[in-house]
């Protein structure tokens, strides 16, 4: 499984919205999250999407990089990897 960085995309999108373009790719609902601001709780503008292997990782990069959606410009690139992840203060 590959994970994808999507940013760019309006942002009332939902997760049926950007379902409807990486479905074809392997993606499913639950492989779809919406990082949200802590304090604010907003979406905070860009998305994560698993795809099944690294061929349809590049075909989906291929086809929605820089694609022009409601006048804004997708950047669908391979996730950096994640940080190991910091102890909580109590």
């Amino acid at each position: 499984m590959i994970r994808l960085f999507v940013a760019g995309y309006p942002r009332e999108a939902t997760k049926e919205d950007l379902l409807a373009l990486f479905s074809r790719f392997g993606a499913t609902a639950e492989t779809i999250t919406f990082p949200r601001d802590r304090r604010a709780r907003r979406k905070k503008g860009y998305a994560y999407v698993v795809v099944l292997d690294e061929r349809m990782a590049e075909e989906a990069i291929k086809t929605f990089h820089l694609l022009e959606i409601d006048g804004k410009q997708l950047t669908v690139k391979r996730a950096d990897e994640r940080p190991p992840k910091r102890p909580r203060r109590r």
